[in-house]
């Protein structure tokens, strides 16, 4: 049966974001990608005109679909009021939707393998911190203007908090055997620092 293009775009974006996130972009060519996918090289052309499109599909995949499970503030205004500590705990964490996560996490090994040699994934690298800085203080924000926290530095602990989401994401491009450990260590990180808030009980 013949694959249609739909089909084997996918098919080249997913076989690209594996290899490019287990070997590293520089050390993938677009044959090594084809022979990979099963089709000609010249095939990819048809779908990604260079690999530098390709490899920036990578980037804003991830930002894309890293937030695809945040919670808008009128959900997480309603857990700040009604919600357990634990469940005011979760509401930073990212949660990806289980049939996307294997590929955002290998996008976030991409995109954060890249950040110091690619000017475009330096770009797309500040947008998504500063999307996440927002995100938190905004939460932070509600949370004390609803009576759950008492007052206290919300920029400092956004970057607390975000240093702490960028330093597990980090450690996952460079051991990327620890890949699907990074949702847990981001959870155990971020329930240690939600600690450490002057919480209203």
């Amino acid at each position: 049966m013949q694959v249609n293009k739909p089909d084997t775009r996918i098919l080249i974006f997913n076989t690209a974001l594996r290899l490019f996130a287990a070997s590293g972009v520089e050390n993938v060519s677009m044959r090594d990608l084809a022979d990979e996918v099963g089709i000609k090289a010249a095939s990819i052309y048809n779908h990604y005109p260079s690999k530098d499109e390709l490899v920036e599909a990578c980037y804003d995949f991830f930002l894309e679909n890293h937030d695809a499970g945040r919670l808008d503030k009128e959900q997480y205004t309603r857990i700040l009021r009604e919600g357990t500590k634990e469940d005011v705990f979760n509401i930073p964490t990212d949660r990806f939707p289980e049939e996307l996560a294997e590929n955002i996490l290998y996008s976030m090994i991409v995109l954060f393998s890249r950040i110091y040699t690619d000017t475009i994934a330096i770009k797309k690298y500040t947008q998504m911190i500063d999307q996440s800085m927002m995100y938190m203080m905004e939460y932070l924000e509600q949370g004390i203007q609803i009576g759950r926290f008492k007052k206290f530095d919300v920029r400092g602990i956004s970057m607390l908090f975000l240093s702490a989401k960028l330093f597990t994401a980090q450690s996952t491009t460079i051991h990327p055997d620890t890949l699907f450990d990074w949702d847990m260590a981001q959870r155990e990180m971020f329930s240690a620092l939600m600690n450490t808030l002057p919480f209203n009980y």
